[in-house]
Parts: structure tokens; C-alpha cells; sequence
């Protein structure tokens, strides 16, 4: 299969709008394999609409980076403003990303953006605002479910002062409307063991939830419908959306930031080419420049039988562009090939399968369950062209010494 230029056909290998639908911070209507907990969250919610400021309601989210704890936040306020707007509830849901935040102060002014821009920000104190904050809820009515998400971070860099003032303000007076609710969301629960008593018995979330890493299978469902909402139709195959899985979960561990980030660098890269497909040797590219794993040092250390090995694997690569792994077989003819041009007796199959084993177990190369070579980390033309100047420098060395 060859590229088509887009400078014939006028087209795009995205839909209109379809790299917002790979960015973080887009919502799906859907989420793989975290809609349970989305269910499970949003019932638990319930009964701040069902119960408007009857009690004020607390959740924490745990989780490696990319496990989805923040898009699922942010679907489950959607949801829930569409079922409080059903029933007449003025529900606000306001999502602050407490990394970005700069200190105590900078959290509360950005909580008082998207909850009430009307009110003043400039000569009050955190405080302050905070109680001005609480008496425009209570005049507009309104039932307000903040998330904070990173608050783990926040926490460790800037102090604990802000969270036992923010939820001090549903505690502090009893028989008054509870019109703030909480999500928090933090990288795991051990921050709790941080925090003084005081602030830990007004903070205690009622429930949590803990995220797991996503394994192979659910990264390419995650992947699967991403694909359908961005990209034409038949640019990006089964066999490449497994690619960017297996790297992610290898490389990733599970990171479902991590798949979208390759997959969004791939479709760049084969919309710069003019390709409407994205290949095999867009995924490497796309590896090498986002999360480059193979360094210089790694390839000149091999032996070099391991460098003739590597060289035929990425000159087949480099011809083969749509396949991910290749049969051991199709990489010895071109090792052959290469061994007669350098003067070298090649190795038979079973000292190949050695070195190919090697590869592997050095991060250089990966193999298949049925033994079938690949590459992950390095576009394969680059790879080439590496080790045949490694090759011409020492076979310069060696008619030196000779």
C-alpha cells in the first residue's frame, strides 16, 4: 500500500474536529471500561439533587497517571447536571486541576471563576472569599460539586490550610444549607496520613474509589472509540491500534494518556507524509519522539553480530512499512545479505534465535509469542542509518589497525 498525497486528494486523514477528540481534556459520552464507575459515583451523588443541601457529600478517586480518574470526574458532573437540570436543581460542577494552581490563594480565586465570576477578587483574603463564595450559593440557590483534582500534590507543595477551610464551611454550622460537595482526586490514599487529625476529620471522604492501571485489551476498546470519533474511516487498523496498546502497557504502564499521546503524534505524522493510513513506522516515529526508549549507547555496546541482526531487521522494516513484526525467516535473508556485505560468515538459525533473544532481553527489540521480531521505540530508517554509519566507522577502525 502506498501513501496518497493530500495535495491530489484535498483531504485529511482527521475528521473535522477530530484532533480535539484526542486531546485530555475532552469528554467521551462514553467511557470504556470506567463506566461502572461512573454509575456507581453518580448514584452515590444522587441525593444532593434528590435531597437538595440535605448533607454535604465527599468522594475521593485514586489512581496511577492515565487510569482515568479525571475523565470520569468530569463525565460524572455532566451527568449530573443533566439529571439536576431535569428536576430543576441548579446545579454547578466546576473541575480545578490543583497542579496548575499556584498556592492557597490561586486555588480559591480560580474555584471562585467558575463557580460565581460575578464576585470581587482583588483586596480580600483567601478567607474571605471563601465566605463570599458560600453566600452567593446560598442568594442563587445553587448546589455546587467541586472536583480537586491532583489535591495529593497540592497538599504536600502548599500546606493543608485551604482543605480544612473548604470543608469546614459544610461542617462549621449545623442546620444551614450544605450546598458544596466534594470529588477529590490524588495519585494514591497515602497523602491521608499526612494530614493533621483536625483537617482529617473534616476532609474523610464518605466513599473512594481506586482506579486500576488499563491492561492491554481495554486500552484498544479506549482506542477503538477514539479512532471512530477522529479519524476517517480505515486510517488506523486493528493491528496498529494493538501497537500503541502493547507499547502503552510496556512502555506506559497502562497509561491511557500515554496511548492518546501516540496516537494523536502518529495521525500528525502520517497527515505530514500525506498518508491517509497510519503504518506501522509512524507508531516508531511517533515512540522515538514522544518517549524515546532506545539510546545511542544501547546499539554501540552490541556485539556485532547483534548489530548485523538489528541492521537486516530494520532495513526489512524500512521496506515493509506496513508490517509490525516480521518472521524471523524474511529478517535472516536480508541478515544474509547484509553478512555478504561486510565480508562476514553469517550465524545459523539457531545462534540467530540467540542473538534475536538477546535483542529482546535488552530492550532492543521485541518478539512475538510465535517468535516474529519488531520494533517499538525507534523509526526503523533512522535505525538503519545509525548502524550502517556504526558499521562504516568501525569497519574504518578495523582496515586501520590492520
Amino acid at each position: 500500500m502506498v501513501c496518497t498525497l493530500r495535495s491530489v486528494m484535498k483531504r485529511s486523514i482527521f475528521l473535522e474536529g477530530g484532533i480535539e477528540k484526542l486531546s485530555f481534556d475532552y469528554v467521551p459520552s462514553k467511557l470504556p471500561h470506567r463506566e461502572e464507575f461512573v454509575e456507581k459515583m453518580v448514584n452515590f451523588l444522587k441525593v444532593v439533587i434528590d435531597q437538595p443541601c440535605a448533607i454535604s457529600e465527599r468522594i475521593l478517586i485514586t489512581g496511577k497517571s492515565g487510569t482515568g480518574k479525571t475523565v470520569t470526574a468530569k463525565r460524572v458532573g455532566s451527568v449530573l447536571k443533566i439529571i439536576a437540570e431535569k428536576r430543576g436543581v441548579n446545579l454547578v460542577y466546576a473541575h480545578i486541576n490543583c497542579r496548575t494552581t499556584p498556592g492557597k490563594y490561586g486555588l480559591v480565586q480560580r474555584i471562585i471563576r467558575k463557580t460565581a465570576p460575578v464576585l470581587p477578587l482583588r483586596g480580600y483574603s483567601s478567607t474571605e472569599l471563601l465566605h463570599a463564595l458560600w453566600d452567593y450559593l446560598n442568594e442563587h440557590d445553587i448546589i455546587l460539586l467541586l472536583t480537586l483534582d491532583e489535591i495529593d500534590y497540592f497538599i504536600r507543595s502548599t500546606g493543608e490550610d485551604i482543605v480544612y477551610e473548604l470543608t469546614r464551611l459544610t461542617d462549621e454550622v449545623k442546620g444551614v444549607p450544605q450546598r458544596i460537595n466534594f470529588i477529590f482526586i490524588g495519585r494514591s490514599q497515602k497523602f491521608l496520613n499526612e494530614l493533621s487529625p483536625s483537617t482529617l476529620s473534616k476532609f474523610r471522604p464518605q466513599e473512594r474509589f481506586e482506579f486500576p492501571p488499563y491492561v492491554e485489551n481495554q486500552l484498544i476498546d479506549i482506542l477503538s472509540q477514539r479512532v471512530k470519533e477522529a479519524f476517517i474511516e480505515n486510517a488506523v487498523s486493528e493491528e496498529i491500534l494493538t501497537f500503541i496498546a502493547r507499547n502503552t502497557v510496556k512502555y506506559g504502564h497502562g497509561d491511557a494518556r500515554y496511548a492518546l499521546q501516540l496516537l494523536l503524534s502518529s495521525g500528525l505524522i502520517a497527515e505530514r507524509e500525506g498518508c491517509f493510513f497510519i503504518l506501522p513506522e509512524h507508531v516508531r516515529e511517533a515512540q522515538e519522539k514522544t518517549d524515546p526508549k532506545l539510546r545511542d549507547e544501547d546499539v554501540m555496546v552490541l556485539p556485532e553480530e547483534e548489530k548485523f541482526l538489528l541492521l537486516a531487521l530494520a532495513r526489512r522494516l524500512k521496506g515493509e512499512r506496513e508490517a509490525v513484526f516480521l518472521p524471523l525467516e524474511a529478517v535472516e535473508e536480508t541478515y544474509n545479505v547484509i553478512c555478504e556485505e561486510y565480508g562476514r560468515k553469517p550465524v545459523g538459525r539457531v545462534l540467530l534465535h540467540a542473538l534475536a533473544s538477546d535483542l529482546e532481553a535488552a530492550g532492543i527489540i521485541t518478539l512475538s509469542e510465535d517468535f516474529q521480531m519488531g520494533l517499538d521505540g525507534v523509526k526503523a530508517e533512522i535505525l538503519e542509518k545509525f548502524l550502517v554509519d556504526l558499521l562504516r566507522e568501525s569497519e574504518g577502525r578495523r582496515h586501520i589497525d590492520t
